[in-house]
């Protein structure tokens, strides 16, 4: 199951598979655009803009985005819920929709 919200103003990725969760920042680290459209299937999801794949359950980055712009140290930014609050294991960013 997988769910989307929003917290301290980052959108996270909430994944649960055998009773864990898992929580991401909703941000593809390849050029920071917003995961909530992406594409779900076998623990895995696709960021619908260059088609990088990452793992739901570790964060690793499955398949390479269809990108002329290589993805350096792509993975998924893992988050902890603290109470009512958020830490992230890295920089978190805003994810943004490319300017027209």
């Amino acid at each position: 199951m997988i769910s989307f919200t929003q917290i301290n103003g980052y959108p996270i990725i909430i994944y649960e598979k055998d009773g864990k969760k898992y929580y991401w920042l909703a941000g593809c680290p390849h050029k920071k655009r917003p995961l909530n459209e992406g594409k779900i299937f076998d623990d895995k999801i696709m960021c619908p803009f260059h088609k990088a794949v990452f793992s739901l359950i570790t964060g690793e980055l499955i398949k390479e985005p269809e990108s002329k712009t290589p993805c350096i140290n792509c993975r998924l930014i893992k988050a902890d819920i603290i109470g009512d609050k958020i830490v992230f294991e890295e920089e978190p960013f805003i994810p943004q929709l490319p300017s027209k």
